[in-house]
């Protein structure tokens, strides 16, 4: 084994994860987008689920009108 090869894989463990901070960062951005879409999303879902209460499509056994 050649010197700089000891040298490289003794500093290895000390070097910090980059593809872990990269994964984090992307799953923090997902999740970021995803949830400002479900905030501006859900007035319209309240208002969708209002009224299909009103012509009968709640929740339960009961059948639609």
């Amino acid at each position: 084994m050649r010197p700089t090869d000891t040298v490289a894989t003794a500093a290895a463990p000390h070097r910090p994860c980059w593809a872990r901070r990269v994964l984090f960062a992307q799953v923090a951005v997902v999740a970021t987008l995803v949830a400002g879409i479900l905030v501006r999303e859900l007035p319209g879902a309240v208002r969708e689920v209002r009224i299909w209460r009103m012509i009968g499509f709640g929740a339960g056994s009961r059948h639609p009108r």
